[in-house]
């Protein structure tokens, strides 16, 4: 079996209420939503990797502000272990690579998530996307 790192980001913007997460679809199957990961290439940082994955699968210009964490799986005869960061970015981002993408809060993200896996990594990562990432002020709603 061989074995493999990647890296991936669990890609975090302002949002009115509370932080944005962003979800794409996987590439080898189109219903399964997921943050954006992949290879880590020769001489590359994981940091860098992260960047550069949420770049090339959603149109992200981000920075990494801390660590995630980490998830292993087996896909075929090949055993992956991801490296997570959250990153931060103002982008609303693109589709990329035949992926859709959406934005989404917290819980909504738990929910659209495919995998176990990655629902977990999310819980235990939010409370430090909470304090890395600021609500944008919005207006007031004030009932008359």
């Amino acid at each position: 079996m061989a074995k493999f790192k990647q890296a991936g980001a669990i890609v975090v913007r302002a949002g009115k209420t509370e932080p944005r997460i962003l979800l794409v679809t996987a590439r080898r199957n189109p219903n399964n939503w997921i943050f954006p990961k992949g290879h880590v290439e020769l001489g590359e940082t994981l940091k860098a990797a992260a960047v550069r994955e949420a770049r090339e699968e959603a149109g992200i210009e981000g920075r990494v502000v801390g660590v995630a964490g980490r998830m292993s799986f087996e896909f075929g005869d090949n055993s992956y272990r991801v490296h997570y960061y959250v990153v931060t970015t103002a982008d609303g981002g693109k589709e990329r690579e035949g992926r859709r993408l959406c934005w989404l809060k917290y819980k909504q993200a738990l929910r659209r998530l495919t995998y176990d896996e990655t629902r977990d990594l999310l819980r235990e990562a939010w409370p430090r996307i909470r304090l890395s990432v600021a609500t944008r002020p919005g207006r007031s709603r004030k009932k008359k």
